[in-house]
């Protein structure tokens, strides 16, 4: 298993009780995200830390946002390459991103 870092331009949807809408920034929670993979375009789950961005909102409504995203598996070039899109999951969908950059750790 590897682990695997990026950067994401993500839309929120409305805010729930404990979702990342609610996050402060800088503040780092565990979520599930839902990828595609390439070709097959199969969906697979990804548990997940996620860090909404602390810097100051670019639009009124602090939406979208970017976060820092953390992720531990194999072949998650084949979900989160730059430029793929996925789904912040909880039961439900919380918001979609776009994967923007890669961060090398």
């Amino acid at each position: 298993m590897k682990r695997y870092k990026f950067q994401a331009l993500v839309t929120l949807g409305p805010p729930q009780d404990g979702g990342p809408a609610a996050m402060p920034g800088g503040q780092m929670r565990r979520l599930v995200l839902r990828g595609q993979r390439h070709g097959s375009g199969g969906s697979h789950f990804f548990s997940a830390l996620v860090t909404k961005s602390n810097e100051p909102a670019l639009w009124p409504d602090d939406n979208p946002v970017i976060m820092t995203i953390a992720v531990v598996g194999d072949d998650l070039r084949e979900y989160f390459d730059v430029g793929d899109r996925f789904a912040l999951w909880q039961g439900t969908d919380l918001g979609r991103g776009v994967v923007t950059r890669r961060i090398f750790v």
